[in-house]
């Protein structure tokens, strides 16, 4: 069989690499396949993703004239949305292009934050917070939209802060990432809009700072600092607009509280599927033999299954332990220049499966093929980035910053390795073997050329975080597809979807990745929860609550 496939990819490989072949194009993508990434005048996400984007009638750059100064940029976001609402027009805002779903796209106004990248570590005006952070006001810091991750890393590491989580790269601009509820695995904090503590948001007419009534951060004085922003503090209509991929306005900027520098120490192995399961149900990682883990889960666990080889050591594990930092530490670092910028050389698990395959791969004619090959695929990605069979990397401590990166993200002109996407399911934990079990029951008769990776997470109490359980499970599912060697991975993931929808199984989606276009998931996942984000997105946008629409939100049941 081996030398069958071997013989069959090369045949393949020859036949696409020469001539245009097998031209059976997917009827759902005429949008998208409208544009070229290179065009001006399109939307394309970074993963070159199918019906993902399309043609825009308008995008616009706004930029901060001086990089130290906000202001100029601010100015002409207000100009820019009080046009749109002028004209009647709608807008979106985007930033690396990371979103695997259409929540960033309209076909008529796009906004390109990547000109909007101040930032600034610490409050020095004491007036300027509340009682409860004048102690700890060196530990917030008023972050542009346009910032990437990255970026914000290299700003707070060297006042020796750190992020408390983020996702498992660093490529993502941070408005667009905490809009969309991006998350890691440090299941003891949460997602990333868990450390937001005020939002700035343009609408038609003003610009206002928006942060909960239950734990107020800034002061009136700090909303004149920020050119006359009205400070509004309601925990319903924070915790509405937090996680709203753009819909409550356009987010110019938000302020967040870090933490002191820490960190993480890796162990990874590779198990197979009946040691993992039990550790699954149970939640209880000591019967896995990592050093100094007994039955409380770490602060950061995670486990990613290759579906077709599960049962012969395609179960990887990897968890960090958070080391915290003493003061002596901390000057050490600085005077020996540790904080310098950092070069990161792996790639994360969506790059490594997009160096794993080639497009002749899809085209296998047999799923016994497709398992054997996809399986192979899988494997080496998984090792690549869990470094199982790296003896140096194992029980090394590196900061946060240098662990969840990876050397492809940083160019937001790069595009991805291969053109592809992914959907992330939320659970909640109990019943995440009974989830994935089901992924498999799919996938073993029609093989995703995919792993199924599995995280935890603590609830949010944003009203539409995908992370809504008291314990959230995310069973991520990334690969390749196109609309020509990997088309048919789509029908597997809609046979998922329809899977879940019937199963009896609580779950969500996340935003930021694919999901289900029907208005038929979002008031089963969230029940009262989507009425009362509705109701404050109306009540708080009133007539400019057009503007920020969009085509998917009116197909998905958010508006009207």
């Amino acid at each position: 069989m081996s030398r069958l496939v071997i013989l069959f990819v090369t045949f393949l490989t020859v036949l696409c690499e020469n001539e245009r072949v097998f031209l059976d194009f997917d009827p759902d993508a005429e949008r998208s396949m409208s544009c070229r990434s290179d065009e001006f005048q399109c939307y394309v996400n970074w993963h070159d993703s199918v019906n993902v984007g399309g043609s825009v009638a308008t995008l616009i750059s706004p930029n901060n004239t001086d990089s130290n100064d906000f202001s100029s940029g601010l100015a002409a976001l207000q100009q820019l949305v009080d046009e749109v609402y002028s004209d009647g027009r709608r807008m979106r805002a985007y930033g690396s292009k990371w979103s695997l779903s259409n929540v960033a796209y309209t076909n008529d106004v796009m906004m390109n934050s990547q000109g909007l990248t101040y930032c600034k570590v610490g409050i020095d005006d004491e007036s300027h917070v509340t009682a409860a952070y004048k102690g700890i006001r060196n530990r917030l810091a008023i972050v542009q939209a346009g910032m990437m991750v990255r970026d914000v890393h290299q700003a707070l590491k060297v006042k020796n802060l750190a992020l408390s989580t983020t996702g498992a790269g660093d490529g993502q601009r941070f408005a667009g990432a905490i809009s969309t509820g991006t998350h890691g695995s440090a299941l003891h904090y949460g997602a990333m809009q868990e450390f937001v503590r005020a939002l700035h948001i343009v609408i038609p007419g003003e610009h206002v700072l928006l942060q909960r009534s239950s734990d107020p951060v800034i002061t009136d004085a700090f909303g004149e600092w920020m050119d006359g922003s009205r400070v509004i503090a309601n925990d319903t209509l924070f915790d509405a607009a937090v996680v709203s991929f753009g819909s409550f306005g356009v987010i110019h900027a938000l302020i967040i509280e870090a933490e002191p520098l820490y960190e993480l120490k890796l162990q990874s192995k590779q198990f197979s599927y009946d040691l993992i399961k039990p550790v699954l149900e149970s939640l209880d990682p000591s019967s896995l033999g990592f050093d100094g883990i007994y039955s409380d889960l770490p602060f950061h666990f995670e486990v990613a299954i290759n579906p077709y080889n599960r049962n012969t050591n395609g179960c990887f594990v990897r968890l960090f332990e958070k080391v915290t930092l003493s003061d002596e530490e901390f000057q050490i670092q600085q005077e020996s220049g540790l904080l310098d910028a950092y070069d990161p050389e792996e790639a994360d698990l969506f790059e490594a499966v997009g160096q794993a395959f080639r497009p002749s791969m899809g085209l296998l004619p047999t799923a016994a093929m497709r398992k054997v090959v996809f399986g192979r695929g899988v494997q080496f990605a998984l090792r690549k980035v869990f470094q199982t069979k790296s003896r140096t990397e194992q029980s090394k401590t590196k900061k946060p910053y240098e662990w969840f990166t990876f050397k492809g993200a940083h160019d937001p002109s790069t595009m991805s390795p291969v053109p592809g996407t992914a959907f992330e399911i939320g659970v909640p934990a109990e019943r995440v073997v009974e989830a994935v079990e089901l992924i498999f029951s799919i996938v073993d008769t029609n093989p995703l050329a995919a792993p199924v990776a599995i995280r935890f997470i603590k609830k949010s109490r944003a009203t539409l975080a995908f992370t809504k359980f008291n314990l959230t499970a995310s069973i991520e599912v990334s690969g390749p597809y196109d609309r020509v060697f990997f088309r048919s991975q789509i029908e597997i993931r809609n046979r998922i979807y329809e899977a879940l929808a019937t199963s009896g199984i609580p779950h969500t989606y996340h935003w930021g990745q694919g999901f289900p276009v029907n208005d038929v998931w979002i008031p089963s996942a969230f029940g009262e929860q989507l009425d009362t984000w509705k109701k404050t997105r109306a009540e708080f946008l009133g007539d400019s609550i057009e503007t920020f629409s969009s085509d998917l939100l009116e197909d998905i049941g958010l508006y009207p």
